[in-house]
């Protein structure tokens, strides 16, 4: 894959998880990109903590135990904020 379909999917991907949460499944469902290649821009959301963990919960599409990923800023710190008031 060259640096441009990359680039384009990797954006498509942060889209994707900023509309709301989601699962991989369901992103790789809605834009086509394969979930391996998901997975891969994922642990690079999280080397640079722009994407959060929302919830655990069954993924609509494949019924199975599933995370629930966003990468919507807002949501974020709102996450972030959540798990320091905890950690007190």
């Amino acid at each position: 894959m060259d640096s441009a379909t990359r680039q384009n999917q990797v954006r498509k991907v942060f889209e994707a998880f900023k509309e709301e949460p989601k699962t991989m499944k369901m992103v790789s469902v809605e834009t086509g990109i394969q979930r391996a290649n998901i997975c891969w821009y994922i642990r690079d959301f999280r080397e640079q903590n722009k994407v959060a963990l929302v919830k655990e919960d069954r993924c609509p599409i494949t019924k199975h135990p599933a995370q629930f990923l966003t990468t919507d800023p807002d949501k974020i710190d709102k996450i972030h904020s959540q798990l320091e008031l905890e950690e007190a």
